[in-house]
């Protein structure tokens, strides 16, 4: 029996997106751990993103509706439920593997159908506590003076309770662990694996002469209050006040028309670059002076990585996992409070210096090569595997 699980152990993948589905499935498929991965984007996303095209299967129908019902913008109570339908779809596949790992909230409709299965319940986190992943945005609304939820949602309450059905959760920051430590699950059920990068994805950094022209400063992902984005008009003005020539490159869609509204106000210049991947990224992500990760919420973004991995210099909001990617400030800056004081202490040699961007840039490359690189991932997540087999009654 255990000669059999061990020849057979197969992790099936069920991604209602695909952030970190690159990373995680191609680590898997070298493994020889990767079952099927269950999509809810077309096949090709999924195929870009190096997956096998064997090993993949979809049902795009709720995600291009959806995308429809916002281009169009139609009322929001057309959406489909994308994770509701994703979950009592891969509930009714007539063979899973021995494991299944859900990245994002289908596990609250898949998991209580497959309770009588032999199949190991797993969960990927690259994000907080569901209580914690709600509270975060309405305080960065309050704290702009937009209208904000006291109360949790029916569908928070509800992730709360469908966590504990994960035999075990696989975190990307250890800051994500402790945010359900601290609820009182069990600590040998949540394992913290932090993401890798390929250090040579990126060329380096241009750090160009900043002598007549702005200081650039990007930051890649979804621009919206979680993200964090009235922390970075705080950092705009305070920049306006030291008459620091900033210029902010967003990479990302723009979330909301209240962001929209944010930006209007900005005192310093910035460019949105819309959605950027491949080539086109690469060409852009060298040009910035400073990366610049705002977050209330975030468990540990590889866009934090990728720009290290450059050579520029990570500042990020202590709220995040992304902290655990800086060592005492020495690659970049944590930042907490984003008022005047701190900015002054922590960036603004920052932004005069070049040659200290260079390098702390210098000790974000070498930070990234030390303990951030795919190939330390790769020997993480297979030692993880070895405790998931060891759990089944198996000895690899």
């Amino acid at each position: 029996m255990n000669d059999r699980i061990l020849r057979s152990w197969r992790i099936d993948l069920v991604w209602e997106r695909d952030w970190n589905l690159g990373l995680v499935g191609r680590t898997l498929a070298g493994l020889n751990y990767l079952g099927t991965l269950f999509g809810g984007f077309p096949k090709y996303r999924y195929q870009k993103l190096g997956i096998p095209p064997e090993k993949i299967r979809t049902r795009p129908a709720a995600a291009l509706w959806n995308y429809g019902i916002d281009r169009l913008r139609l009322p929001s109570s057309l959406r489909m439920d994308e994770p509701r339908r994703m979950g009592l779809w891969v509930a009714r596949q007539a063979k899973l593997a021995p494991a299944v790992l859900v990245n994002g909230t289908a596990y609250r409709f898949l998991f209580p159908k497959i309770l009588h299965r032999p199949v190991m319940r797993l969960v990927e986190r690259g994000s907080m506590f569901p209580e914690d992943f709600f509270r975060f945005p309405q305080k960065a609304r309050q704290e702009a003076g937009y209208p904000f939820h006291k109360d949790l949602p029916p569908e928070i309450l509800d992730e709360i309770e469908k966590a504990k059905l994960a035999q075990a959760t696989i975190c990307g920051s250890e800051m994500v662990r402790q945010s359900y430590l601290q609820r009182g699950f069990s600590p040998e059920k949540f394992h913290t694996v932090h993401y890798g990068v390929d250090p040579g994805r990126f060329p380096p950094a241009l750090h160009e002469n900043p002598t007549g022209r702005n200081l650039r400063i990007g930051w890649l992902g979804v621009i919206g209050f979680r993200k964090g984005i009235d922390r970075v008009r705080r950092v705009a003005e305070w920049a306006a006040e030291r008459s620091l020539p900033l210029e902010f490159h967003f990479v990302g869609p723009v979330q909301d028309p209240e962001s929209m509204d944010i930006l209007r106000r900005f005192q310093r210049p910035y460019i949105l670059h819309g959605v950027k991947k491949g080539q086109e990224l690469k060409a852009l992500v060298p040009q910035w002076d400073l990366y610049l990760l705002p977050s209330y919420e975030e468990g540990f973004p590889v866009s934090v990585l990728e720009a290290m991995s450059a050579g520029i210099p990570p500042v990020v909001s202590d709220d995040t996992g992304a902290r655990e990617a800086i060592f005492d400030n020495d690659e970049g800056a944590v930042l907490c409070s984003y008022d005047r004081a701190e900015l002054d202490a922590k960036l603004l040699a920052l932004c005069r210096d070049p040659h200290l961007r260079k390098e702390k840039g210098k000790k974000a490359i070498a930070r990234i090569r030390s303990s951030f690189s795919w190939n330390i991932y790769r020997s993480t997540l297979s030692r993880l595997h070895a405790t998931f087999l060891a759990s089944a009654g198996v000895s690899p």
